[in-house]
């Protein structure tokens, strides 16, 4: 009986908990900044792309997080950032993107690739750009849903961003509509 016990706590699951529910050690209140869930109705997790998050300017308000690669590489520290837009109308994504599309080369990126894609499920359409004159290249993630419009957008230094784009891909790999 006595080795009952001993056994028992070998084979014991660890408990992450506090003693009171919702308190300050509680899970529930416990602050993290690699889940992010918007009002909008999705969810994204960095948790795997060991990237920080950073609390976007309050003079953008269709910018709702980013995330920065904690490399400085060529001057500059690759992020992701996350803005969403409100449609007045729902259209398919094809239309959605056309629009988009006709904005690059006028302020000075070359298309490289584009290309639909599904993400967990959901219909997702992606941009790889790259700045003509500077130095930046960019991927943006288009998601689409009704009236809402969900845009990740990579950018980082165009000698590092095949590096830091395994990163973004993680982060953007873990989209998810809510509702």
């Amino acid at each position: 009986m006595r080795y009952f016990f001993l056994i028992l706590s070998f084979f014991s699951a660890t408990v992450n908990g506090a003693p009171i529910p919702a308190t300050s050690s509680s899970a529930v209140v416990k602050s993290t900044h690699d889940y992010f869930i918007s009002k909008m109705g999705f969810s994204i997790n960095a948790s795997n792309a060991q990237w920080t998050s950073e609390t976007p300017p309050r003079n953008i308000p269709t910018l709702v997080a980013i995330y920065r690669n904690p490399k400085v590489e060529h001057g500059m520290q690759a992020s992701l950032s996350i803005r969403y837009d409100h449609l007045k109308q729902q259209m398919p994504m094809k239309q959605f993107v056309k629009q988009w599309i006709k904005d690059y080369p006028r302020l000075g990126f070359e298309i490289l690739s584009s290309k639909p894609l599904k993400v967990n499920g959901s219909a997702a359409f992606l941009i790889d750009t790259i700045h003509r004159e500077g130095s930046k290249q960019l991927r943006q993630v288009v998601f689409l849903k009704e009236k809402k419009a969900v845009i990740l957008t990579c950018r980082d230094h165009k000698d590092s961003f095949e590096k830091s784009v395994k990163g973004c891909n993680e982060i953007i790999r873990t989209f998810k509509w809510l509702i």
